[in-house]
């Protein structure tokens, strides 16, 4: 939402803009002061954090409505003419304003919130963005040509009704069909509200109105009673009776309107910009006096254009419209209702209100009195921060793992053993022995930080050309190192070398026929036995030939390369992170690369935890109740994690030691303090959240931190780093500092000036209403701080009953009536009176000013305003603060700075030697010792299959296949393998379903064929390439009870030699088979052998921990088997059958033998 300065924005689009917006004032203050800018240049705001400024209005220059002419005259002067001949063109032309809806945006808040509850003597208000809206039209034609100065009428005002006010009947509106809003207005265009015949409006076709072009705009209309009308449109007298006009009156409305012109300092909406001016419409009526429960009632900000123009009260229809631009409903309380006081004593009210952002104290304390071994760690845990979330790990199974948020409830110190980056997240989970759960925080903060850098295609396409840079320059550079290394500095010469030898280089030309001492004697030159270096004149055309290993390894892996790589790859990257003014790139100068200033940027957002999803950041709903405010630490492991994830992207080359020169490029910045400043970059470590009805009701309530700076200073960090509105009702605020430091010593939370409520007094009820008139001043702050009555009354308080005469207040249309169906401030006479006792009362030294005015007004009829101070000196925020104290006080650098470990499938593959590519027979892998103190250990008889310790597959290479041991399956299945003749002799595949029987088991309708076809394609062995084949299988007959376990597919294996052999494959070595999609369910690979013949088994196994599935939940159970080497068709035939065999087995029956079944798989030489 655009925010009104009165000049030019200030506004940074960015999550650090008070951050940056501090340092380069610091920065433009500091030049001032040093005389390198004039002073003229300073940008400081004239209102100071605190203050604001009124005016009864902003009147645009043209107002709308009313036609407008423009004359240009142009005079022409003849030489030798006396006459000048005088051109004169007019234009008339109307000006564009909106008049029966607003523009969007153009209501910035509004009080009391939609739907939220407040006191009956409250008077709502609405704040507009736009201090020139409510005088955009004209409210009032006779009021302006009377030429007040001080006040102008608007054409907006606020009114407040009951239900029962505006819900009208189903055929109120003659035959217009109407239905309601939610605020009982009704939607339609112009010329509809023309051709109803029971309702009157102030919108009439009159040229005035310009008919033909408003016919068609459409707005919201409400419908009162005229006799409703006829009190909002005229005054009251002293005896408290109705003093109707000839027509209706709006100047009382000039009293409701102001503008207020504020300091934005420490409010999260506004603040975005230094100043902001807002208009703001208070409405005159409050709400109902005699509800003994809460009642809802509806607010409109409606149009009174038009309303003086009405020849009479109109009482000839039984209705009168209004047009509504903005209304929105809220809820009237009884006396003794929550209040903002309370709201604001709650929430600084520990432990209920004021915590640490955890679990509930009550649910820890429950945990910790639990009686098993594991409820004391769980119950620290969660005094932690942890919560227990679902899991699933990476083989299906779903199980529970503890997480935390980056807001902890305790200091956490940089992990020391951990500094390497990494390459998926897993090696950063922690496995709590004490209870044998994972602790996922850090593996899940990677994974955000590679999410949201994969989601914002800017940043990667930067990192990714960065990277490309850093790889650039420092392969340029290592490789030129290593030369240069191996045969001299003069084996390799760059253009600037040959440049700077130039002249000597003549004087050698000259004698290079004259050989040097010893030339000839050698093969070799200079270099030895190296070779590398050429020889003297005489011998330049006999050289070594240089062998293999005698070349230095230039690859990215080579042993010379990587050793010098990484500060190359730091030196380039510092390189690239500078300005253009040779100074290191600060966000205040012009860079070298444009990528690396989106890269900073992007990663400087993160760490102030900027786009983070809101359930990573709060893990439990429980951490933060509602009406609660919640401190906390920042965890600097989990942001680093998540910055690790994020640089992780486009990283092509393994080892990557570009992503750590990138870091320390961004930990140079952390530690960098610009010119100009104090500090280096401030990074947020504390923070806060609160969750409050008050938030809601007032979306800039404003936060400040204790002690203000001095007057006229500019402090040398910025009080809060980070201050958001991040959802409806919940704030969230960053800081680099706690609070009980030097110069921070607590918070202040108060509502803001723009978003104060107004109050037609300190009370009001169906008899009386209390009064307190407070003393308001026409100097400056400073003057006023020297009257010593400041902030008193300026009268005592006094109370006005109902039937009193001169009454500030009318309750009634009819006093002889007492029915309180009106409930308005009376206007004028109440802001008449309250400029007479100001200047009856004060002295002219702090008042002089005896014209009353709607900002005058506005200062009386705001309500006491809260301010709620949290200090570091109450025992209660002391005690919980000792758990927040960081004695680090060094910048938050990145910690995971060295390069990830990648273990190689060869090792030694990037050496020159005659062993090059070799793969070691085994691989020992080392398992750690079970800790004596752990709870969970493995079974004494547990041991791993052979291909557990493989580390050297390449990745479509699988381990040898555990062996199946068919116990439980019928061998006589396999016995005498022949094709089927039906289908040995049909040249298509006819598959018949099997009949079902609904108490009968599933049936399963089985394929097999090659990706984008119905059959397996073959071809000669010469071009046959391992490929995917499909394995689909068709579940029916599933609306039984059988509880699947276990589903088999066996294959036969062998060489296809002759036309009776029907096998599938040869041999399978392939990665696997993988589920295509359902993935309830898991397929294993098994080797085995049934009477002789060799088998590869193929297991489909539910993935539950009670080991079955119900049928009723499975439709299909397909899957890929990936990279399998097929046999050819026998002798090339056309085609071949190959019967494969299932196996089902379920629980309770067909446990132990399993149902039987085949199908068969046609194999089809394509030839290609």
């Amino acid at each position: 939402m655009a925010i009104f300065t009165g000049g030019k924005s200030r506004a940074i689009s960015s999550p650090r803009h008070l951050t940056l917006r501090h340092s380069r004032r610091k920065a433009l203050h500091n030049k001032i002061t040093r005389g390198i800018l004039p002073p003229e240049d300073d940008d400081q705001p004239i209102l100071k954090p605190g203050e604001e400024k009124l005016n009864s209005f902003w009147a645009p220059g043209l107002e709308a409505g009313p036609v407008h002419t423009i004359v240009a005259t142009q005079t022409v002067k003849a030489p030798g003419s006396a006459d000048d001949l005088v051109l004169v063109s007019e234009q008339d032309f109307y000006v564009d304003a909106p008049q029966f809806s607003l523009p969007e945006g153009s209501v910035y808040s509004c009080y009391p919130p939609s739907g939220y509850p407040e006191d009956h003597r409250i008077l709502p208000h609405v704040v507009l963005s736009d201090p020139h809206l409510p005088w955009e039209r004209r409210g009032s034609p006779k009021d302006d040509a009377l030429g007040d100065k001080r006040n102008k009428v608007p054409w907006l005002a606020l009114f407040t009704f009951t239900q029962d006010e505006l819900r009208l009947a189903p055929d109120a509106l003659g035959g217009f069909q109407f239905k309601q809003t939610p605020t009982l207005a009704v939607n339609m265009t112009v010329e509809q509200l023309w051709d109803i015949t029971t309702a009157n409006s102030p919108v009439q076709k009159t040229p005035e109105w310009n008919p033909d072009v408003i016919k068609s705009a459409k707005g919201d209309f409400i419908f009162m009673k005229p006799d409703l009308f006829k009190s909002l449109f005229s005054t009251f007298g002293d005896d408290n009776k109705r003093e109707v006009p000839a027509t209706p009156a709006t100047t009382k409305y000039k009293y409701l309107a102001h503008v207020r012109n504020i300091n934005t300092t420490g409010m999260a909406v506004a603040g975005v910009e230094d100043v902001g001016i807002f208009s703001v419409v208070v409405g005159s009526r409050s709400g109902p006096l005699v509800n003994e429960a809460p009642v809802s009632v509806s607010v409109h900000l409606v149009s009174i254009e038009g309303v003086e123009d009405m020849k009479a009260f109109p009482d000839n229809k039984p209705l009168m419209a209004l047009c509504s631009l903005h209304s929105w409903n809220y809820t009237v309380n009884p006396p003794g209702m929550l209040n903002v006081h309370d709201a604001f004593v709650h929430l600084g009210t520990a432990p209920l209100g004021l915590n640490l952002l955890r679990a509930p104290d009550a649910t820890i304390e429950a945990v910790s009195k639990m009686s098993d071994k594991v409820s004391p760690r769980l119950a620290e845990r969660l005094k932690d921060g942890y919560s227990l979330v679902k899991y699933r790990v990476q083989t299906g199974e779903e199980t529970v793992a503890l997480y935390r948020s980056p807001f902890t409830p305790t200091v956490v110190a940089p992990l020391p053993h951990r500094n390497r980056c990494s390459n998926s997240g897993q090696d950063l989970q922690i496995l709590d022995r004490e209870v044998g759960i994972m602790d996922v925080t850090y593996s899940v903060a990677w994974q955000v930080g590679r999410l949201l850098a994969l989601g914002d295609q800017g940043f990667t396409a930067a990192l990714a050309r960065f990277r490309t840079a850093i790889h650039t320059l420092a392969m340029k550079e290592s490789k030129i190192h290593v030369v240069r290394a191996v045969g001299g500095d003069s084996s390799l010469r760059r253009r600037v070398d040959v440049l700077e030898n130039l002249k000597q280089t003549v004087s050698h030309l000259r004698n290079i026929h004259l050989g040097e001492e010893h030339d000839g004697d050698g093969v070799g030159g200079p270099g030895g036995d190296s070779g590398f270096v050429p020889g003297p004149p005489k011998q330049r055309w006999r050289r070594n030939r240089l062998t293999k290993k005698q070349y230095p390894q230039l690859g990215f892996n080579g042993i010379q390369v990587k050793d010098q790589y990484l500060e190359k790859a730091k030196e380039a990257a510092y390189k690239l992170s500078m300005g253009k003014d040779g100074k290191i790139y600060d966000e205040t100068n012009d860079p070298v690369s444009t990528d690396w200033m989106q890269l900073l940027a992007w990663v400087m957002d993160r760490m102030f935890l900027s786009g983070v999803p809101a359930h990573y950041l709060i893990s439990d709903p429980s951490h933060l109740p509602h009406e609660g405010l919640r401190f906390f630490y920042i965890d600097p492991n989990w942001v680093d994690a998540m910055i690790d994830g994020a640089l992780s992207l486009a990283n092509h080359n393994g080892e990557d030691r570009d992503r750590v020169a990138i870091k320390l490029a961004i930990n140079r910045y952390i530690h960098h303090i610009p010119e100009h400043q104090t500090h280096p970059p401030q990074i947020p470590t504390y923070g806060f959240y609160m969750r409050s009805d008050l938030v809601t009701m007032y979306p800039d309530l404003k936060v400040t931190t204790n002690p203000p700076p001095p007057d006229g200073t500019i402090p040398d960090k910025a009080p809060l780093l980070r201050h958001e509105i991040v959802s409806d009702g919940v704030m969230l605020g960053l800081l680099d500092r706690l609070p009980g430091a030097t110069d921070f010593d607590g918070l202040v939370f108060t509502q803001p000036p723009h978003q104060q409520r107004f109050a037609a007094g300190y009370r009001l009820s169906k008899e009386d209403i209390g009064i307190e008139i407070w003393r308001q001043y026409t100097v400056d702050m400073k003057t006023q701080e020297s009257d010593p009555l400041l902030h008193k009354h300026l009268i005592p308080a006094f109370q006005m009953k109902q039937e009193d005469q001169k009454n500030w207040f009318t309750w009634n249309s009819d006093p002889s009536v007492p029915n309180n169906n009106l409930r308005v401030v009376r206007l004028p006479f109440y802001a008449e009176e309250q400029a007479r006792l100001l200047q009856e009362k004060m002295e002219r030294k702090y008042f002089d000013d005896g014209v009353p005015n709607s900002a005058l007004l506005a200062m009386q009829l705001n309500d006491p305003f809260y301010r709620l101070i949290i200090t570091a000196k109450d025992t209660a925020m002391s005690s919980m603060l000792e758990k927040l104290v960081d004695t680090n006080n060094k910048p938050r650098a990145l910690q995971l700075i060295e390069p990830s470990h990648i273990r190689r499938l060869i090792e030694g593959g990037d050496k020159d030697d005659d062993h090059e590519g070799e793969v070691p027979e085994s691989t020992s892998v080392v398992i750690e010792p079970i800790s004596a103190t752990s709870l969970y250990t493995r079974h004494e008889s547990y041991q791993p299959p052979p291909h557990v310790f493989k580390a050297n597959l390449a990745p479509h290479i699988n381990s040898n296949l555990p062996l199946y041991d068919p116990t439980h399956f019928a061998r006589h299945a396999l016995v005498g393998i022949k094709p089927p003749g039906a289908l040995a002799s049909t040249d298509t595949l006819i598959y018949t379903p099997q009949p079902e029987d609904p108490a009968g088991p599933p049936i399963y309708d089985c394929a097999v064929y090659s990706t984008g076809s119905s059959y397996v394609k073959t071809c000669s062995p010469a071009n046959a390439l391992p490929q995917d084949l499909v394995f689909s299988i068709q579940v029916s007959n599933t609306r039984t009870d059988y509880r699947l376990t276990e589903l088999q597919i066996i294959i036969p294996l062998g060489e296809a030699d002759d036309a009776d052999s029907h096998t599938l494959f040869p041999a399978y070595d392939g990665p696997g088979p993988r589920m295509l999609s359902n993935l309830r369910f898991v397929v294993l690979p098994a080797q085995g052998t049934f009477d002789g013949q060799r088998c590869l088994v193929l297991r489909i196994l539910p993935r539950s921990a009670n080991g079955w599935t119900a049928i009723r939940l499975v439709k299909e159970l397909s899957f890929l088997l990936c990279l399998a080497q097929v046999n050819n068709t026998f002798q090339g035939q056309g085609r071949t059958f190959v019967t494969l065999y299932t196996a089902a087995y379920y629980k309770y029956v067909f446990e132990t033998q399993p149902r039987q079944g085949q199908f068969t798989v046609t194999l089809r030489n394509t030839g290609e």
